[in-house]
């Protein structure tokens, strides 16, 4: 496999790269979900509320991925009303992520504290570590950093990781929304 070549010198690799990534998060919406919970069942355990909870943060938080990178998409693409309607959305999600990952938190530390470590306590914690990745890979700071040469140079480098692109861009809209430019 080779490395896709980005930063504007070949936009046909990298539409074709956006477009997978967008359709992957789509599919682990649920996918995600529904595999841990057949591990769960599978160990012989069942899914409790912590781990509901865990799902469903892990699932909103891949809705905003698939919004973020289809935002990257319509972008390219040069589709200016979608952008806006996808960095909206992104702005306006941000907010019950955040309570959906305090909720899955504290469920998940409760369960952990009270029935220590049976497969649906790592369940909502797996579930909810991965909610919590997606939230500073997208709001924040860009976690992914494997599949491009430039951003696997950059780290490689020692010049640490980059400001996510929808974060940025979600704080753009914000700033733009208050001035009323």
């Amino acid at each position: 496999m080779t490395t896709p070549r980005f930063a504007g010198r070949d936009p046909a690799a990298l539409r074709q790269h956006l477009a997978s990534y967008w359709k992957m998060e789509a599919g682990n919406v649920l996918a995600l979900p529904l595999f841990a919970g057949a591990l769960v069942w599978y160990a012989g355990d069942w899914p409790d509320l912590a781990a509901v909870l865990g799902a469903a943060a892990c699932s909103f938080l891949l809705i905003v991925g698939t919004a973020a990178w289809r935002l990257a998409l319509a972008r390219l693409d040069g589709q200016a009303a979608l952008a806006t309607r996808l960095v909206a959305f992104c702005a306006r999600a941000e907010i019950p992520s955040l309570l959906l990952l305090a909720a899955a938190t504290l469920a998940s530390g409760h369960a952990i504290a009270s029935a220590g470590w049976p497969p649906r306590s790592i369940a909502a914690a797996a579930l909810t570590l991965l909610a919590w990745l997606e939230y500073v890979n997208y709001y924040h700071w860009q976690l992914q950093n494997f599949d491009s040469a430039i951003d696997l140079k950059r780290i490689m480098a020692g010049r640490g990781l980059r400001r996510a692109h929808m974060g940025r861009a979600v704080r753009a809209w914000r700033a733009q929304r208050r001035t009323g430019a």
